[in-house]
């Protein structure tokens, strides 16, 4: 008799772990454990229509969302998440976005191409062919273009015009699903880990934190909040402590 009461306690014990264990952080789960080492704030929640949501990009109005399994970018109201349009990517298995100030580029994590297409109606503007390297993910800033290069596990900086390559440094984690540029540092999202990373353009770390979700992918920033898009469909807006 003992035995068959103890069983029924134990399933229900590790069943509840397993199951709290499948649930997003911090907003979700109040009582998560590592909710006193979390430096942010989640101020939004939104859901993207991407099935399997990649690259994020913000044009100034408006949150673009890559679809990883069917090539489309997802332009999405940052308060409510309504679909404003959808173009579709020259890329197979396209995996980044990223905004220049007019228009959008996207990467692959399947090609050595990177394109640049017009945001209205997605025509193709320009094509740079690296010649090699895999990309995760894509930023526009200081007048370059960031990839995230699978093949190096590193970020390279390329000239926009030309393709050349100026410059590059490590990435902290094992894969860059996200990648972000705030006027100051890089931002680099990691799934295997978990992990946010804010670094320098040199590479160097200034501070790791736990993701808010369970699958953390494509990283953008708005001019006041970063954003992070999660496998488990949502868009996260998040504030951060100074």
């Amino acid at each position: 008799m003992g035995v068959k009461k103890i069983f029924p306690c134990v399933f229900l014990i590790v069943f509840s772990m397993l199951f709290e264990g499948c649930r997003d952080r911090v907003f979700d789960n109040p009582f998560d454990p590592n909710a006193e080492d979390v430096f942010f704030e989640v101020t939004n929640t939104i859901l993207t229509p991407a099935s399997y949501p990649q690259g994020l990009a913000w044009d100034g109005a408006m949150l673009w969302n890559v679809d990883g399994a069917y090539g489309i970018a997802y332009s999405l109201d940052r308060l409510s998440g309504v679909q404003i349009r959808a173009l579709t990517s020259p890329l197979p298995g396209t995996s980044g976005i990223a905004y220049d100030g007019q228009e959008l580029w996207v990467c692959s994590e399947t090609s050595s191409l990177v394109y640049r297409l017009n945001i209205l109606n997605g025509d193709i503007q320009k094509v740079l062919d690296l010649q090699k390297g895999f990309f995760s993910a894509v930023e526009y800033a200081l007048d370059s273009l960031w990839l995230a290069d699978m093949l190096t596990n590193s970020v390279i900086q390329v000239n926009p015009e030309t393709g050349e390559i100026l410059t590059s440094f490590e990435n902290p984690g094992f894969r860059v699903d996200g990648l972000a540029f705030d006027g100051t540092h890089f931002w680099i999202s990691d799934s295997s880990t978990l992990t946010i990373y804010r670094m320098t353009s040199a590479g160097d770390v200034i501070q790791s934190y736990l993701a808010p979700g369970q699958a953390p992918r494509g990283l953008t920033f708005d001019g006041y909040y970063l954003w992070n898009v999660d496998g488990g469909l949502k868009l996260y807006q998040l504030k951060f402590e100074d």
